[in-house]
């Protein structure tokens, strides 16, 4: 009957008393260098805990500033590269020894937040370039997941995994990137089953769309060099001015940016119920108000409508734009 209560209240959303944190409640997040995974380790720090900030590369601008916010040894940087067993390993052996060292830290959180995106149709995309978003956004935090699930266990800590709203709706020209967040979603769903009965919350967290604001896609245009140098001679002729204005297109969200450009109030008060709530639901999606329109369309048209919807909603060249408008 317990269990039937729990399941009801984190059903409708019912968000159960907050925890309070404090610097004894350690938590490591990915994907530090920006965006998202950046405001979340500043974020937490606010919060009064210490935060084990995993950046791809401990000497880029992210790492230095988050090192720089830091006068009480809570904020720690380290270099986590989901690509690279050895620093898995590392990580795990780091935050082994912190809570060996002092008792009173309590492994509070996993944040998996790291990811790589490519954007090209799926014939353009190189089987490194697809490759390497499975490896990294599926593989590699699984890889991180099952060496830390022992001290998550013991210490009855959280996983939080950003997944994406390409995980609840595939999008064109994002064919590898939807599909290493839907396996994501159905990972951490059967994940959350499995460590419920250790005590071990697992939390699926969809932030919406801010890559105006991160460097995911920063390298878009070398993306898209490899691409076009890795065509046959009949994909150059055929693609040719569409694969051109397409990644023309795409130049706004190419290039880095600095680390510390995004924060959203809204999105970081429910971040914090998915850390801090006794109860916290399962999933926690963030999005305005034209995504809820159509993921509710999304659930009650026909797959023709739902793909008509969804090219619109994407509002990207098309092939067929794209040679309506040279024959003009």
């Amino acid at each position: 009957m317990t269990s039937l209560w729990y399941t009801l209240i984190k059903t409708i959303g019912y968000g159960g008393k907050k925890l309070k944190m404090t610097p004894k409640n350690v938590i490591l997040i990915t994907g530090c260098d920006s965006g998202l995974g950046h405001s979340l380790a500043m974020y937490c720090h606010s919060l009064n805990m210490t935060v084990i900030s995993a950046c791809h590369n401990v000497n880029s601008d992210g790492a230095r500033l988050l090192r720089e916010l830091d006068d009480s040894k809570r904020m720690l940087t380290i270099e986590v590269d989901l690509l690279k067993e050895e620093t898995i390993t590392h990580a795990y052996q780091y935050l082994t020894d912190m809570l060996h060292t002092n008792n009173e830290y309590q492994l509070t959180a996993l944040v998996n937040n790291a990811g790589v995106m490519c954007f090209g149709e799926f014939e353009w995309q190189t089987e490194d370039q697809f490759e390497m978003q499975i490896n990294v956004n599926v593989l590699g935090t699984m890889r991180l997941t099952k060496q830390l699930l022992p001290l998550l266990r013991y210490h009855r800590g959280r996983i939080i995994n950003i997944t994406s709203h390409c995980g609840l709706q595939a999008l064109p020209a994002l064919g590898p990137y939807a599909a290493s967040k839907a396996a994501l979603r159905f990972w951490n769903d059967s994940l959350r089953m499995e460590m419920r009965q250790y005590g071990v919350e697992v939390i699926n967290f969809v932030p919406g769309s801010f890559v105006q604001y991160s460097n995911i896609s920063a390298r878009q245009q070398d993306h898209a060099k490899a691409m076009l140098d890795a065509f046959n001679d009949e994909q150059r002729q055929f693609y040719g001015d569409y694969f051109k204005q397409f990644n023309n297109y795409l130049t706004v969200i190419s290039g880095f940016k600095p680390p510390n450009q995004f924060y959203d109030t809204s999105l970081l008060r429910k971040f914090n119920n998915a850390l801090t709530s006794s109860v916290p639901q399962t999933m926690y999606i963030h999005e305005p108000w034209r995504y809820k329109v159509y993921r509710f369309l999304f659930c009650i048209c026909p797959a023709s409508i739902v793909d008509l919807l969804t090219v619109r909603f994407c509002a990207m060249p098309t092939y067929q734009q794209v040679m309506a408008s040279l024959k003009r």
